[in-house]
């Protein structure tokens, strides 16, 4: 049995269903093994670029038993595969920013693909306003809290057209997922009220910067989705 925290567990979920996955930036393997051993999937290829990170997940493999349906492989982002060779991947754990190169870098990969689970450690903005931007569908918008921290996972697919912006919720803000709010997720007004207190606690150091416009707005869309979620159950 392997053991997953929150963020991996919600990524494991977004992942069900699938028969070939890929697990882009695998890191210690955990994941990799825990959709063989727990999960649907019969294959699984694990990617990264660091060979010490992929040395820890081919341990991992060995020790439960699963050379014989996970493959290691070492590279950059979607480069590790050809295209329809998996039908699904998570991307989990490295820079939003990031994660849209790599996607414009294998396009022909990703576009194919009937899920991406991507879980961004920072550049969230930049990543959903992309996603949006370039018609990728976003399937579900998800909250998983480990310790102090909250993490944002998206499971998305390519489209024909830009989403459906959801009623009242505002426009072009991009710190949380319209599908969040859309979905009603139980962690959005807690998670928005720990944002909105860190931008009143900078904006009080950020008067008279060039911060202080961003951070204005920012807090006021927080306001408003809270508003929005008054009386969620």
């Amino acid at each position: 049995m392997i053991r997953l925290d929150p963020r991996l567990t919600c990524a494991f979920n977004m992942l069900q269903g699938f028969d070939s996955v890929a697990d882009i930036g695998s890191d210690h393997g955990k994941l990799t093994a825990a959709l063989l051993l727990n999960g649907s999937c019969s294959r699984v290829i694990a990617g990264d670029i660091s060979p010490e990170c992929l040395e820890k997940t081919r341990q991992l493999i060995d020790r439960c038993g699963l050379r014989d349906r996970a493959q290691v492989r070492l590279g950059s982002g979607l480069t590790v595969l050809a295209p329809g060779e998996c039908n699904a991947a998570a991307i989990l754990g490295m820079g939003g920013e990031l994660m849209v190169e790599l996607l414009e870098a294998s396009s022909d990969v990703a576009e194919r693909m009937d899920k991406l689970v991507l879980q961004p450690m920072s550049g969230i903005e930049e990543l959903r306003q992309w996603l949006y931007e370039n018609d990728w569908h976003v399937l579900s918008d998800k909250l998983a809290r480990v310790g102090k921290r909250w993490y944002q996972l998206l499971s998305v697919q390519k489209a024909d057209r830009a989403d459906a912006w959801p009623d009242g919720f505002p426009a072009d803000c991009w710190l949380v997922g319209y599908r969040t709010f859309a979905d009603r997720e139980t962690g959005l007004p807690a998670y928005c009220r720990e944002q909105l207190h860190k931008r009143q606690e900078r904006l009080t150091k950020a008067i008279g910067t060039a911060g202080e416009e961003k951070l204005t707005r920012e807090a006021d869309q927080l306001e408003r989705i809270l508003k929005e979620t008054e009386g969620w159950n």
